[in-house]
């Protein structure tokens, strides 16, 4: 039997979290101690810790929206280091896929609309008014969840977000008005270790409710670093949080543009398991970019300062941007009105011109993982 006896235990354990999640299966077959290491939770931690320093990109087009069923056309990077722009060539032009992108996979859902929804983690989640559906990009499994009981209401928002602490996902269906109590229902997806596999346990949707005290957007959060974030939606603007692990409401404090441009427009996002809030100037026009860097919003950091007087050729009150990537020198982002790709470049300082986008574009993050999809098992 191969045994590792000449190394320290924490030098085994630490190069395997560097390996990728498809080859470690096979190595529970080479000894009982690399089994057993494998198996636990704290080496599923520390292998998603490092995963998070290189997270892949799916991007998903709406190739067709009918009545009754919506298409999405996936491309799955193989290479983390890549951006939008390749999902976006290849969508263009069928035939020619980069080498770090595998073909699309296509896929029908119930409804007009499908949103996706990332949890920094391993699995990606498909919402539409109808389904939901988990997917995971590594392995290409799909797996249909049961809807909640407030299924059929229209006045809801949907998200989707991982629990590092707890190793659990979450899915939660707020129901509008957020304020002043907030009642929402939620699918907890926990994994489990069994026969050495790791697999999830799914439990039953929950009813609660909890105070709000804050008029929020009546939008979708976005999803950083197991929480959820808003802005109000009324003046001052404040970014109001949501704990996925505690599942309670709390303030954030913001990022200096807050406070210095209240006029303006604002906007979060969240690229690569990071939040950034976008504040626009429409008189301008340009937008700043910052991004939280300390713990709780003790520190942001301004990223990115885009002059758009060449991109916009009209004047927007509302944000007229939505911002799909960030890499070390670009920002990729769309134009809604009318629909256009662009990107700046940080070196040059200058904005470029992709073209014209006919189909809905999103983008959300994904990193390896061990899970397994066939052996999840349901709690009733």
């Amino acid at each position: 039997m191969f045994s590792c006896s000449f190394l320290p235990p924490e030098v085994i354990i630490r190069i395997l979290s560097f390996l990728p999640g498809k080859i470690l299966p096979r190595l529970r077959l080479v000894s009982k101690q690399f089994n057993s290491i494998i198996s636990e939770p704290f080496f599923l931690r520390l292998h998603h810790s490092h995963a998070l320093n290189s997270p892949s990109i799916l991007t998903a087009f709406t190739v067709s929206s009918k009545s009754l069923v919506a298409e999405l056309k996936l491309l799955r990077y193989t290479k983390p280091n890549q951006t939008a722009l390749t999902a976006f060539w290849a969508s263009l032009f069928e035939e020619h896929y980069h080498e770090h992108t595998q073909k699309p996979i296509t896929k029908s859902f119930l409804g007009d609309r499908v949103r996706v929804l990332s949890s920094n983690h391993q699995l990606i989640c498909f919402v539409s008014a109808k389904e939901h559906f988990l997917f995971d990009p590594i392995n290409q499994k799909t797996l249909e969840i049961s809807q909640s009981p407030s299924a059929s209401s229209s006045s809801s928002r949907d998200s989707f977000g991982f629990v590092p602490s707890t190793l659990q996902y979450k899915i939660i269906r707020f129901l509008l008005p957020y304020h002043p109590i907030c009642k929402f229902e939620t699918l907890t997806l926990s994994i489990k270790g069994r026969n050495y596999k790791h697999h999830l346990e799914i439990s039953p949707w929950r009813s609660q409710e909890t105070e709000c005290p804050y008029l929020l957007q009546p939008y979708p959060p976005v999803h950083a670093d197991g929480f959820l974030y808003w802005t109000t939606k009324e003046p001052p603007t404040r970014i109001v949080t949501f704990s996925l692990e505690h599942e309670k409401f709390s303030v954030l404090p913001p990022p200096p543009c807050f406070e210095d441009n209240p006029s303006h427009d604002f906007s979060l996002c969240g690229i690569r398991g990071k939040l950034l809030a976008v504040d626009f100037d429409a008189l301008e026009p340009n937008m700043e970019i910052w991004m939280m860097s300390g713990s709780n919003g003790s520190a942001w950091v301004k990223t990115h300062r885009i002059d758009l007087k060449e991109t916009l050729t009209r004047y927007y009150r509302a944000f007229p941007i939505r911002i799909h990537d960030i890499q070390c020198d670009c920002v990729f982002f769309q134009v809604l009105y009318p629909s256009r790709v662009k990107i700046y470049y940080t070196s040059k300082n200058e904005v470029k011109d992709f073209g014209e986008l006919n189909h809905e574009l999103q983008c959300c993050y994904y990193t390896d993982g061990l899970l397994c999809l066939t052996l999840t098992c349901k709690i009733f």
